[in-house]
């Protein structure tokens, strides 16, 4: 598995799917039941936060994972945590959080390697056995392609 590919891969997805909205479509719930474009844009950028965190507790950097603590606390209320976190904020600025925190977890991926990327057990809070790789394919990537699906449905139906 080349990982570094799968998450660009991913951002690609995602960068391309946002690409030309129009600027009233952003608050128009639909995207999900439940859900806007600014609070999927939300979601997505709190979940790339997610996994920059999971690489640092890897990488053994003495920095704090704020959004890692908050998923691994409460993780039935973390996605309307964090999209109301960022309630205030503009698409803008959420996207550039989203292309920032892509931006270190590139750093953080390029900088473990492969081999650490794939060791077993290095992500114990998401299962015993599983890699970071596992972590990239099903909490990153296929998460990504999932939300990119319905926001091209919600643009073909706008």
């Amino acid at each position: 598995m080349n990982a570094i590919d799968i998450l660009r891969f991913g951002h690609r997805d995602v960068v391309v799917a946002f690409e030309g909205l129009n600027p009233e479509q952003w608050t128009r719930v639909g995207v999900t039941s439940r859900w806007s474009l600014h609070d999927l844009a939300a979601h997505l950028a709190s979940y790339e936060r997610f996994l920059e965190d999971a690489l640092v507790s890897v990488a053994g950097d003495a920095k704090p994972t704020p959004t890692l603590d908050a998923m691994k606390q409460d993780h039935a209320a973390f996605n309307a945590a964090q999209v109301e976190a960022r309630r205030a904020r503009s698409p803008e600025q959420i996207l550039e959080e989203y292309a920032g925190a892509y931006e270190r977890v590139m750093a953080l991926a390029t900088r473990l390697g492969p081999a650490k990327l794939s060791e077993p057990g290095t992500i114990p809070w998401y299962g015993p056995s599983y890699s970071l790789d596992d972590l990239i394919v099903y909490a990153n990537y296929a998460h990504k392609r999932e939300h990119c699906g319905q926001l091209k449905q919600f643009r073909q139906r706008a």
